[in-house]
């Protein structure tokens, strides 16, 4: 199976979690002493069988776009960090055309240009061991500016982290649903009582586990 680069940590957090389910409460009606009202799942199969299935690639997918989205929003970002608020609406404006005329793309090569020259300017100023006057005020003011912006990304970086863990969150809930739906399907047709995780079986049983994967694979 081919994987999407850099979504293991989000696999990952699925596996950890024991994918999904601790326990499943079914309708069966009780066993007798020699009968079994208790089937136990391999998650760890369960959870690599689902992810061979095309909607956990679309999903993965989906959540590796909204993440390339967003790092290369903070990446402009953080080129125009000293521009005035007009300034870096006009250059947000201006990056999301589609096709920019010549005269837009120069403007928004000044707008990084007039940014990155602050920043040169700040560092310049700083290494100064004794600014005059003028300097010296300049430096305050490029230092109060650096210091809002540096802020300001902070939180555009911690506004999109917060939508990506919602995401990964909705997705993971909705993949969730959908394994507690097919073991819940399993184990009443097999007049179960309860599913567990097979780790969670010292003795007896029964297996639902090529059950499950089939109707996951289906």
């Amino acid at each position: 199976m081919k994987r999407t680069a850099g979504v293991s940590w989000l696999i990952t957090a699925a596996a950890v979690a024991g994918l999904f389910l601790v326990a499943y409460p079914g309708k069966g009606a009780p066993k007798d002493a020699k009968g079994s009202s208790v089937g136990f799942v391999d998650l760890a199969l369960v959870t690599d069988k689902l992810k061979q299935t095309q909607e956990w690639q679309v999903m993965v997918k989906q959540f590796e776009d909204k993440r390339a989205q967003f790092r290369t929003e903070m990446q402009d970002l953080t080129k125009i960090r000293y521009l005035s608020e007009p300034e870096r609406a006009e250059f947000t404006n201006l990056k999301a055309k589609a096709k920019p005329a010549d005269s837009e793309k120069a403007r928004i090569g000044e707008l990084e240009g007039k940014s990155n020259k602050m920043d040169q300017e700040f560092q310049t100023l700083a290494v100064l061991e004794k600014p005059n006057d003028e300097q010296g005020k300049r430096l305050k003011d490029l230092q109060t500016t650096r210091e809002k912006a540096l802020d300001a990304l902070k939180d555009e970086e911690s506004k999109r982290a917060q939508q990506l863990s919602m995401m990964e969150a909705e997705l993971l809930d909705k993949q969730q649903e959908k394994v507690l739906k097919i073991v819940g399907q399993v184990a009443q047709n097999k007049d179960l009582e309860m599913v567990v995780d097979r780790q969670l079986i010292l003795f007896g049983g029964t297996d639902l586990t090529q059950d499950v994967l089939k109707k996951i694979g289906s």
